[in-house]
């Protein structure tokens, strides 16, 4: 008997303009009744339509708080590498 396929509740976050043609979609979304927090890479097709392409993660919500901890400790890094720059 073959399986059902799951639908996904999602819910749009933000979006993040790349430039022409791309952009990042942070969205939370639900599959096999878990949540993630998804972030991925999108693209604009001819007729102006924005479709997901592979590059992306899914995280689990749970991993939320770790991973903004990771955010914050890589803030002060990426500022040094803007004053290299500069």
């Amino acid at each position: 008997m073959a399986q059902e396929p799951q639908a996904t509740d999602e819910q749009l976050v933000k979006v993040i303009d790349k430039g022409p043609g791309g952009q990042i979609h942070i969205r939370l979304s639900r599959f096999r009744e878990r949540d993630y927090l998804d972030i991925r890479n999108f693209y604009q097709t001819e007729d102006g339509e924005w479709r997901p392409t592979r590059k992306g993660i899914a995280i689990p919500v749970e991993m939320y708080d770790e991973l903004m901890a990771a955010l914050t400790e890589a803030k002060p890094m990426i500022e040094a590498r803007k004053g290299e720059a500069a």
